[in-house]
């Protein structure tokens, strides 16, 4: 028995649908019959560990289609994987709507939609039981593994205040008190339709702790379930599972890999880190990245422009989210304090990627921008599929520049320190390009992000009402991070800044 098969054993609950726990088991037994451990087994498929870990775990959900092929093409390619994957896709549509009408609290199931206006980032799963427990799926992305977040919903008024009338006692219950994430969702009906409105589990008790017998849980209208605050905690629910999964690995991980920082070049391969989650591995090939540029901003002879290769908000959630990230901006920024001209940054974001991110996706893209701005960095953004593949940088303008890729690299990061003339030709060429040929060129921060907004598709004057609300309560009621190495503090940043950058530009 391999140690993945002594760690991760199937064993089915009355909470995980028969065939899916038939999926779960068959492709064990098949990568068990090959003599494969996960890792061996995904490196032939072309995913990650914890993909081909996750498909053998049905309390984490069905595995993408794709997936099931991949591993039906290498554990015996008769199909018999695709189709049981599509039985258990049918059974758990069909317990969805057999549920539909179980009461939580007192409240009809079908009160609560299973989604919420279309947003493909989250939706609600009732199928968990008759009792008040719900789930809600953050779905798995490029990077991001998929997760479901256990949810409680309660009938709720509104009179400008959300009034959620929770069981007595709720303060003590124990959904409240796990460490894992949780969500209170209060629902309201009127006129209008129905209303969904959350609050970290964390912070509801934090507001029912001393509160007299029979108080309501008071909820902020900034609250409500919706594409910004839906796309903000799909990326923490998925960030932050992934690391406090890997925390000790990545601790020990990082005094490991400080050989690496004696060098100026270096490039470390998905092998040494190969246990850890695909956003654990983001986080690790960040952290190196932004410490290498700092290490030699000083060998910079003028003011810097950086190329950065996010393209979608799966990515580029890690500015808002990554406590380094944070600290390396507000760095980045202090080193230009009293220039005549700040720091600028590029990105490549071609019509292909908005077409297909999602709308949560691109305000998390949006808002990444405006983190930017907020600390004094000039955002460009050219849309030319040509410049997808210029590598991460930070340019001189004369002399040198420092390479620094995690985004699309070949393995967990690759960086460098170069004075070869072709390359800087090259950088200039790009941050020339993407100055003039910016789809958000414009005078004021306010201008820019508009635009911005514009090409993605974006509502800006609901944004920025959004934005307003939720800069001023803070992302933390809704989606507090349980890892030490995630904060809200660039979230809540880039809402204030871009509510009140549109009010300047006025």
């Amino acid at each position: 028995m391999t140690h993945d098969d002594a760690a991760e054993g199937t064993t089915l609950g009355e909470d995980v649908e028969p065939t899916a726990g038939r999926l779960a088991e068959e492709i064990r037994r098949r990568r068990k019959a090959a003599d494969l451990s996960h890792a061996q087994l995904a490196m032939t498929i072309g995913y990650s560990r914890e993909y081909v870990r996750r498909a053998e775990s049905p309390r984490k959900g069905l595995p993408s289609v794709d997936l099931v092929r991949a591993l039906d093409h290498a554990l015996g390619d008769d199909g018999t994987l695709l189709a049981l994957r599509e039985q258990a896709d049918v059974a758990r549509q069909a317990r969805r709507r057999s549920r539909a009408g179980s009461l939580v609290a007192g409240m009809s199931m079908s009160a609560i939609p299973t989604t919420v206006s279309g947003v493909p980032a989250l939706a609600l799963d009732t199928s968990g039981g008759a009792d008040t427990e719900v789930a809600v799926q953050a779905p798995p992305g490029r990077f991001f593994t998929g997760t479901s977040i256990a949810a409680r919903a309660y009938p709720a008024s509104d009179d400008g205040r959300i009034l959620t009338t929770v069981p007595t006692g709720f303060a003590d219950d124990m959904f409240l008190r796990r460490p894992r994430r949780g969500l209170v969702i209060g629902v309201t009906k009127n006129e209008h339709g129905v209303g969904l409105f959350g609050l970290d589990s964390r912070q509801a008790r934090r507001r029912l702790a001393g509160a007299p017998e029979g108080a309501r849980l008071l909820m902020s209208r900034a609250y409500a379930l919706d594409d910004l605050t839906l796309g903000i905690l799909w990326a923490v629910a998925n960030l932050d599972e992934a690391l406090l999964d890997d925390d000790a690995t990545l601790s020990a991980s990082r005094g490991q890999l400080a050989v690496y920082e004696q060098s100026p070049r270096s490039a470390a391969g998905c092998e040494i880190a190969a246990d850890l989650a695909p956003a654990s591995r983001m986080w690790l090939g960040s952290q190196f990245c932004a410490s290498h540029i700092l290490r030699h901003t000083d060998t910079l002879t003028g003011m810097p422009a950086f190329w950065t290769r996010e393209q979608r908000g799966e990515e580029a959630s890690t500015w808002l989210l990554f406590a380094h990230k944070y600290d390396y901006l507000r760095q980045s920024a202090s080193t230009a304090s009293g220039a005549d001209a700040g720091p600028t940054r590029a990105f490549c974001v071609p019509a292909s990627a908005v077409a297909n991110s999602s709308r949560p996706e691109r305000i998390l893209l949006l808002l990444a921008v405006a983190l930017m701005e907020s600390f004094g960095i000039t955002v460009d953004v050219c849309a030319e599929p040509e410049y997808v593949a210029v590598p991460g940088f930070v340019f001189d303008g004369h002399r040198r520049a420092i390479v620094a890729n995690w985004v699309g690299a070949d393995g967990i990061w690759q960086v460098d320190v170069t004075d070869t003339p072709p390359l800087l030709r090259e950088f200039a060429d790009a941050t020339g390009y993407a100055r003039s040929h910016s789809i958000a060129a414009a005078a004021t921060p306010s201008e820019r992000l508009h635009a911005l907004a514009d090409y993605l598709d974006l509502d800006w004057a609901w944004l920025v009402h959004r934005c307003r609300e939720l800069g001023d309560y803070g992302s933390a009621g809704i989606a507090q991070p349980r890892s030490r190495l995630l904060s809200t503090e660039g979230v809540d940043q880039a809402c204030r800044f871009l509510a009140q950058a549109d009010q300047v530009g006025r």
